[in-house]
């Protein structure tokens, strides 16, 4: 991977995160009962990049727009991306979200679901204020289209991920399809409505939509490689749980396809309960058929797919500081170490 900035060198970045943190907060004040709504402060409380809700107020401006106009929307689709995590924790039986225990082990499985249901509803509830935003019901109606897409998209990615843990067998063009689904469609749906947030034309929200698809697909092979070599303090998560949760990623993928029987076993051997040894053997499993490289490579391809889309763009009123802006953003997402 080529250099890359820092987050703390992406200045932009700040603006975004800051509107996104003063704004988010009003949904949560003053509501009740303590056990929906203690353990939906703490995981929003442990902060997270906000790179969704960014995203989307970036591609506001990008074409024109007011980032005011889409806070409402990047606001839902950040409680969205919150709501699947707490639910795929509790399917995955992780034990760690961002550096503390998820939010099933620390208040219990019920209390959880429901602290995720809570997300998803407040959701729509930030989505809703989108009628009071802009002057056509149209662009409110078309995020929403938009947002209910990529919802239904990213829960058809995750059963393709418990289907895996059955069955163990995946191909390579099923698994970019699970990863569009199940990462690409959330940084798709983001970029897509902010530009409609902004005044951008239906289908050229699409085409900025697509670009980060893309980037989405290379940020999920990128992120599960750091599952694997990674600083677990600094990922928030116990490095190589993604092998014993048996999550479908394309080195084990690609591993799968060219190992032989015996090494097969050894990875299966280690889809079951977090053991360390059993997880350092099947990383040395992958480096030895060069699933590692071969992930690194794929996640460079997809992310400069998406980024010659963004710098291909085209829209009226294409803001071409906020492009820039945008190609750094995504190299970021990327390349970034953690």
């Amino acid at each position: 991977m080529r250099e890359v900035k820092s987050e703390a060198e992406l200045e932009f970045l700040k603006k975004y995160v800051k509107a996104f943190n003063k704004a988010y907060s009003g949904y949560l004040r003053k509501r009740k009962p303590t056990l929906l709504y203690e353990p939906i402060k703490d995981l929003l409380s442990r902060g997270g990049k906000r790179l969704r809700p960014a995203l989307c107020m970036m591609s506001c401006e990008l074409v024109g727009g007011d980032l005011e106009r889409a806070l409402p929307t990047a606001i839902c689709l950040e409680l969205f991306h919150n709501f699947s995590l707490v639910h795929d924790d509790i399917q995955d039986g992780s034990v760690l979200r961002r550096g503390q225990p998820t939010l099933h082990v620390k208040y219990g499985i019920p209390a959880a679901l429901n602290a995720g249901d809570g997300l998803y509803s407040l959701a729509y509830k930030a989505l809703l204020q989108n009628k009071e935003r802009f002057s056509s019901m149209e662009t409110a109606w078309r995020i929403l289209e938009v947002f209910t897409e990529m919802s239904l998209k990213l829960v058809e990615g995750q059963a393709m991920d418990l289907e895996f843990k059955e069955r163990k067998e995946m191909s390579e063009p099923q698994l970019i399809e699970h990863l569009k689904k199940k990462t690409g469609a959330l940084f798709s749906a983001s970029a897509e409505c902010g530009a409609l947030a902004g005044g951008a034309a239906f289908e050229n929200a699409r085409k900025l939509g697509r670009c980060w698809e893309a980037v989405g697909i290379a940020f999920q092979i990128r992120d599960d490689l750091l599952n694997l070599t990674g600083n677990e303090e600094k990922y928030g998560k116990r490095i190589g749980e993604d092998i014993s949760e048996g999550k479908p990623t394309l080195m084990l993928v690609h591993c799968l396809g060219r190992c032989t029987e015996e090494d097969k076993k050894k990875i299966y051997a280690a889809m079951s309960e977090y053991d360390k040894k059993k997880i350092k053997a099947v990383i040395r499993i992958f480096e030895k058929y060069g699933s590692l490289e071969y992930a690194e490579r794929r996640a460079r391809e997809f992310l400069e797919r998406g980024v010659r889309g963004i710098k291909r763009f085209k829209a009226d009123g294409v803001n071409e500081e906020m492009r820039e802006n945008m190609v750094q953003l995504a190299r970021y997402f990327v390349e970034r170490e953690l």
